[in-house]
């Protein structure tokens, strides 16, 4: 009797988990519908609604025509503030600090340039922290959850090593809960490109069905996430998905990990872009991403020096990309972060090279895609469901 009770409240803790994250992906789902793609019974389904809405989870939020004449279905969604997260994404040039919330939502608090000294940088995370998180009357923080660009040992918050930043093995709650003992929150953190790509997952219908995939982000340096048999992989050491220093060319520039010919030294926006002003012609802006945008404006408008710059881009990004579809044959290839701004026609023209270089693993199911969420909103967005992920597996038991 004690085994078949235990089976039958983790079956019920299942369901619950099924349903709520289903309204999550779905919003203005009906009950009939997710009992249709939870393949539950209708009335379980209404059993768990019944318990979710008073839990305060979800709301139900008007009527539409359903599929039976004269009936009206009524439309869920989640309580958008039931959950509320602190969010922070940790950029090579920016920092920022959002709150996060349970439809995967967010509302940016403060942008800072981040400092690269480690000391400096907590010492300036803390400050704002105090100042915009915690300097007023805020709501009850479930989490903190933080997007990081470099290697984090996933599960343990030791960021292993950020290499434009220069920090290594750096215990980031430790760190942040000696300079701020008085926030009492679970920390996650996780790398930029598996944020990005659980992201993708959770909100683009193009990606969320399919099983296996790599989403290569592009900024300022090279990260990226491996999807396989729907699992993201972390590795022997939490580390796995760091393509930017795979080597395409051994005697190619030296990179900042140290090795020479990493992915990320030929493809890597800042160094595209000082690839251009290299031949004198200077880029608006004083970011890196505002002068690749700006190089992307020349490039769609014909400029020959700005085709040349984006074409040996291409060439070193179609070479790497060969190489994971070779070896992992994957259903998809996503292009994140300023990837995800990349034109048409030079995706187009990309996965044609691809299928040129991997001609047995790129079959004509095979899909080379810009990411549907721009580089401002993906990482962050996959930090507000890191932390809402560990929110609602405990709030409905």
């Amino acid at each position: 009797m004690r085994i078949r009770s235990i089976n039958a409240e983790k079956m019920g803790l299942s369901n619950r988990l099924t349903l709520l994250n289903l309204i999550r992906t779905t919003p203005g789902v009906s009950r009939r519908e997710l009992a249709r793609l939870a393949g539950l019974d209708p009335s379980t389904v209404t059993k768990i609604i019944a318990s979710l809405l008073e839990k305060g989870l979800v709301v139900e939020h008007g009527v539409r025509d359903a599929d039976h004449p004269g009936r009206k279905s009524i439309m869920l969604r989640v309580h958008r503030e039931a959950a509320v997260a602190l969010i922070a994404e940790i950029g090579v040039e920016k920092t920022r600090i959002a709150t996060g919330f349970l439809d995967a939502s967010f509302e940016v608090l403060d942008e800072f340039d981040t400092p690269p000294e480690e000391n400096a940088f907590f010492s300036a995370f803390t400050a704002s922290l105090r100042s915009k998180a915690f300097g007023f009357e805020h709501p009850e923080y479930c989490a903190l959850s933080v997007s990081v660009p470099g290697m984090v040992e996933w599960g343990s918050n030791v960021l292993r090593y950020l290499p434009h930043m220069g920090w290594r093995n750096v215990d980031f709650e430790a760190r942040l809960g000696h300079l701020l003992p008085e926030m009492h929150l679970p920390v996650f953190t996780a790398n930029e490109a598996k944020l990005s790509l659980i992201a993708e997952m959770f909100q683009n219908g193009g990606v969320s069905r399919l099983h296996s995939g790599v989403y290569v982000y592009l900024s300022q340096g090279v990260g990226g996430a491996i999807l396989m048999g729907d699992k993201i992989i972390h590795g022997l050491s939490n580390t796995a998905g760091e393509l930017g220093h795979m080597t395409v060319d051994p005697s190619g520039p030296l990179c900042h990990c140290g090795n020479r010919g990493c992915f990320e030294t030929f493809v890597s926006i800042d160094t595209v872009v000082k690839n251009y002003e290299r031949r004198g012609a200077m880029l608006p802006n004083d970011d890196f991403r505002g002068k690749f945008r700006s190089l992307l404006r020349l490039f769609s408008e014909g400029n020959v020096h700005a085709r040349e710059i984006l074409d040996d881009m291409g060439r070193s990004l179609s070479t790497g990309i060969a190489n994971l579809v070779n070896i992992l044959n994957p259903d998809f290839i996503m292009l994140g972060g300023m990837g995800s701004i990349l034109p048409p026609s030079f995706v187009a023209v990309l996965a044609e090279e691809v299928a040129k270089k991997a001609p047995g693993a790129a079959s004509p199911a095979f899909l080379l895609t810009a990411a549907s969420l721009g580089i401002e909103s993906a990482a962050m967005e996959g930090a507000t469901l890191m932390a809402m992920n560990h929110f609602v597996k405990k709030a409905i038991k």
